[in-house]
């Protein structure tokens, strides 16, 4: 399939899907949150909800990964006096290492932007590298290393004369970061800062792979987020995001690594979870 062919073919894929969820959905959601590997109980909080099954939804991918639902949620926050604007909750993502091709992981991303979302929250499930870091903490991303070397953005004519390199992009919005670290000071909840390094996956990293990652400058590593969050600011949507250090990486701790550790994490701070995400969605104004 040429370049000229598989525009066309995902341009009809992401048509479908979203005429599919406009007939579905009442309102047109400005705010979409993923939740990452065991994070998926966020989206009970959400009132009223309309719930999809991804499986239903035309061209829309998959999971096969344990504690990745694959659930669109719609609906809002309500708190006692306050509500939130209109959200789209996907409960469980699509990894890149499950399929090998870049738009699988950004396919939902792209349906937010045609739904009308401008906000994205993106959450996950994070191995600590950061020696200061405990199993169970929150960290706010403040940067991103991106050692998958993939890369979703598609050159436009803008980019034959000014590389996109040279761009200088910031993929962490300022104000939506600023929102999450005020209501941790609200809630009075420690929230570690730090950067993410996104690899391939799907297996773990080994010892002298995480020394190394230590030495680049991570504080904690995963298999998610980064491909969202450029495809996101590219398509012009503002984004943060909030890892769980759901376990310490490898060389770390004396216990191997497991993905029931990271669901057993995820539940033991379920609820400072969903009160910091909840905080962060209840401000957000527009």
């Amino acid at each position: 399939m040429n370049k000229e062919s598989q525009r066309l073919h995902d341009s009809s894929r992401l048509h479908d899907a979203v005429d599919f969820l406009s007939l579905k959905t009442i309102e047109r959601p400005v705010t979409a949150i993923v939740l990452g590997s065991g994070l998926g109980d966020f989206a009970n909080q959400i009132a009223d909800p309309i719930v999809i099954d991804s499986h239903a939804v035309p061209s829309y991918p998959t999971s096969s990964v344990q504690g990745h639902d694959g659930k669109l949620v719609f609906g809002r926050l309500r708190d006692q006096n306050r509500e939130s604007l209109p959200l789209l909750v996907f409960k469980g993502r699509v990894h890149y290492y499950e399929s090998g091709d870049l738009q699988t992981p950004i396919f939902p991303i792209e349906v937010a932007k045609a739904l009308g979302v401008k906000n994205l929250l993106v959450t996950n499930a994070a191995g600590g590298i950061n020696r200061s870091f405990a199993s169970g903490d929150l960290m706010l991303i403040t940067d991103f290393i991106n050692l998958a070397f993939l890369n979703p953005h598609r050159p436009s004519e803008e980019d034959r004369v000014t590389p996109f390199h040279a761009k200088n992009k910031r993929y962490l919005d300022e104000h939506l970061s600023g929102l999450i670290l005020s209501a941790a000071e609200r809630l009075q909840l420690p929230l570690q800062r730090g950067t993410y390094c996104w690899l391939k996956g799907p297996s773990y990293e080994t010892k002298a792979e995480i020394e190394m990652l230590h030495r680049l400058g991570a504080d904690a590593v995963g298999m998610s987020t980064v491909p969202e969050m450029i495809a996101a600011v590219e398509l012009g949507m503002r984004t943060a995001g909030i890892s769980l250090i759901s376990n310490l990486a490898a060389g770390f701790s004396a216990e191997p690594l497991s993905h029931n550790e990271v669901s057993e994490t995820a539940s033991r701070v379920k609820q400072t979870f969903i009160g910091l995400l909840s905080e962060t969605i209840l401000s957000i104004k527009n």
